[in-house]
């Protein structure tokens, strides 16, 4: 029977993780834009408030150092997020007062997401030993299934607060109300269980981690990978508000598009992965998301009408895949009785990866910016040749996520192909149980038919 503080704990989890995102949404996506734009923010420091997720992660390598010092994960968890999640309070204040300067929103981003980056560290490694590894793919769907329900909801409000009550009330409203939602999760972090850890890493964490060969793949793909994230991610709705003209509110139908897409394949992919390996579902999914970046190269005032939602749906396949499966990936690869320095070092790698390709971006949508041009009656944006790359450099993370190896029984396609397969030779293979089911029903049916009419039916 699994242990009660356990389950507890899982339930708190996926509620701490509604009320975190409450305050997250608000730093990704095209909220995050017009947040910036509200403190008149240039690209280039746009390019950086972007990537901070991921910019934010070099900062476990000092999660280690931490752990030794507070001497337990929770005791770490907590001092990193008190000092993250009451920070953002300070946006609104700064909003209130008119202190719009780019700088000072960018120094309170990269503070917030390091300690929210040190956060999640401790936080995986207690989660790692509270869920099972048979079960991880169903429970991190439902997780992610219920996370994504709010946030589909929220970013709508959201939207519809700043429509209806003007950009400067809109966002001073928004961030306030996230404000509080991040301080909820904090109180909420306070009362998980902390199962005893048996072994905590003494050594060099780089020799620790790269002398595994396998992990040291999966880093090489994974920093790749966030340089690729980091040469387009922040330029996506950026070029929905600026060149495309796009209001919030249908931005946020946008969202809630693929954001409800991505909460019915959290479950699905969440039970194949576990049936057929994360791995398959992995690279399924980064396929389909370099896909994604070429369509946003032809996406423009004359074709935006539907591409938009093609977008909207391969967006919440795609990432729905990725966001549960590269995790569980990771997980599955490490030591586990060193999870914080395995994840310090893949969290470097990433930031490093992140911070090159947001220099990058920002350095060529500052020159891309006012190009424009049309092909045959097309138009084109400067900032769409970011988009491009992209979708090439996406294209080469597939390929190196594939030299990872995890169990993989078979390919998505291979799945469904196979299922399909199945079923039309269970048909096929049954052919007398299908026929006597069909004589059955017609003869009840020329019955009542005959019944009606009143006629007999003859032999």
């Amino acid at each position: 029977m699994e242990n009660e503080s356990f389950v507890q704990t899982k339930k708190l989890s996926i509620l701490e993780g509604i009320a975190f995102n409450g305050v997250f949404i608000l730093t990704q996506g095209f909220l995050l834009t017009g947040l910036a734009l509200q403190f008149n923010v240039s690209e280039k420091i746009l390019a950086i408030l972007g990537v901070i997720p991921m910019l934010s992660q070099m900062f476990q390598i000092l999660s280690p150092k931490l752990l030794r010092l507070a001497k337990s994960r929770k005791k770490a968890m907590l001092i990193s997020a008190s000092i993250s999640r009451p920070l953002f309070l300070i946006i609104p204040i700064l909003l209130t007062l008119n202190l719009r300067n780019q700088y000072l929103l960018l120094l309170i981003m990269l503070v917030f997401g390091a300690f929210n980056s040190l956060t999640g560290n401790f936080w995986v490694s207690i989660m790692r030993d509270i869920v099972s590894q048979e079960s991880s793919g169903r429970f991190f769907g439902v997780r992610n299934l219920l996370i994504s329900l709010f946030s589909m909801v929220m970013i709508y409000f959201y939207s519809w607060i700043i429509d209806s009550m003007g950009e400067s009330a809109g966002f001073i409203t928004i961030t306030i109300i996230g404000s509080i939602f991040s301080l909820s999760s904090y109180f909420m972090l306070r009362k998980y269980e902390d199962p005893p850890k048996k072994e905590y890493l003494t050594g060099n964490i780089f020799k620790e981690a790269f002398s595994d060969e396998n992990f040291k793949k999966f880093i090489i793909f994974s920093f790749f990978w966030n340089f690729t994230i980091a040469i387009s991610g922040p330029f996506f709705s950026y070029h929905q508000i600026v060149n495309l003209k796009l209001d919030y509110s249908y931005m946020s139908i946008l969202a809630f598009i693929a954001t409800g897409i991505s909460m019915v394949f959290y479950i699905i992919w969440g039970k194949i992965s576990d049936k057929i390996g994360h791995q398959s579902v992995a690279e399924f999914s980064v396929f389909l998301a370099s896909l994604v970046s070429f369509i946003w190269v032809f996406m423009n005032p004359l074709t935006q009408g539907y591409l938009l939602v093609i977008d909207a749906f391969i967006t919440g396949l795609a990432w729905s895949g990725i966001n549960l499966t590269l995790f569980t990936i990771m997980l599955g690869i490490v030591n586990p009785g060193n999870v914080e320095a395995y994840f310090a070092v893949l969290s470097l790698t990433n930031g490093i990866g992140a911070l090159t390709g947001s220099l990058i971006s920002g350095l060529s949508a500052t020159l891309l910016k006012d190009i424009y041009f049309e092909i045959g009656g097309m138009p084109f944006y400067g900032i769409q040749f970011l988009f491009l790359t992209s979708g090439i450099l996406r294209a080469i993370s597939w390929l190196l996520l594939k030299k990872v190896k995890t169990r993989k029984e078979v390919s998505v396609p291979g799945y469904f192909f196979n299922a399909l397969y199945i079923v039309g030779r269970r048909a096929v293979s049954r052919p007398y149980e299908y026929a006597s089911i069909l004589a059955k029903t017609g003869r009840q049916l020329k019955k009542k038919i005959f019944k009606k009419k009143s006629i007999k039916p003859q032999k």
